[in-house]
Parts: C-alpha cells; structure tokens; sequence
C-alpha cells in the first residue's frame, strides 16, 4: 500500500485516472484502492477530494460510452463479451435484465455497486437504444455517486 500511495503522490490524478479507466474497460485492475489511498491523500496536501471524484467520473464516462457505443453497434455479441468478464458469465444477462427490467434506466444510479453488473448494464443501455443525453445523465449520476463514497469514506 506504501508503494501505491507513493506512486499516487508522485503522479498524481493520472493514476487515478488511469486505473479507474482500466477498471472501467473490463481489466481486472481494481480502482477503489486507488481512490480511497487518493482520498486519503487529499487531506494531507494531496489533489482536492472533488478533483480526485471528477477524474473518477471522466475516466468512467469515456469506459461507459465505449461500452455503451458496443451495445449499439454489436448488441448482443458485446453483451456476450462483457458476460465473460463478469464474475458470473452463467447468469450475468438474465441477472442485469430482470434489474433494468425493474428499475429501468434509473438502476444506472446503483448498479455501479454490484460487481459484474456495472459492465453489463452499460452495454444493455446501448443495445436498448436508451437515449445517449439520459444515458449521459443517469450514468454520470451514478459514476458520481460510487466514486463519492470511496473517497468520502478515505477522508473520514
């Protein structure tokens, strides 16, 4: 952990982003460590906590818009990818359905908290051809919110 705090007081908001964006595109490189030794930073002189979730959010934007621009273009077949890289590929499609099912779009607000469906929600919006402006706003709502907390919870 030393090391990585290290690395973040060294370069800053590129490690946030960078991390958060290879987490976002499906790699198994796990961003809330990143965010809460961020937010844990911030309180001794490193970026402020709204610089540090701003970043967050941008780099989750442009993952989710590329996973939301595959559901467009290749529907199911990047449905299918994504279902591979979710911790449960057997059940991932009909779990995330029967949530937007339920929810509809506003579970973009909340989905971000449940491992492997954050990925697949996105491309779902996609293939269900959900308005990209409220995509943009329910998505980016929700990016706020997960982000919020882990660096909430480093600066407590």
């Amino acid at each position: 952990m030393h090391e990585l705090a290290q690395t973040i007081e060294h370069y800053g908001l590129v490690v946030v982003f960078a991390s958060v964006l290879l987490d976002k595109a499906g790699l198994p490189i796990p961003s809330y460590p990143v965010l809460l030794v961020a937010g844990a930073l911030s309180v001794s002189g490193g970026a402020q906590v709204i610089a540090v979730i701003a970043v967050a959010v941008s780099a989750a934007m442009i993952a989710d818009l590329i996973w939301y621009a595959a559901g467009v273009r290749y529907g199911r077949r990047a449905l299918g990818l994504v279902c591979r890289i979710s911790l449960s590929p057997d059940s991932c499609i009909r779990q995330t359905e029967n949530v937007l099912s339920r929810s509809g779009p506003w579970s973009l607000l909340f989905v971000k908290f449940v491992p492997g469906l954050r990925y697949v929600s996105v491309v779902l919006a996609g293939i269900q051809r959900l308005r990209l402006a409220l995509f943009v706003f329910l998505d980016g709502l929700g990016n706020v919110l997960y982000f919020a907390v882990a660096v909430v919870l480093a600066v407590s």
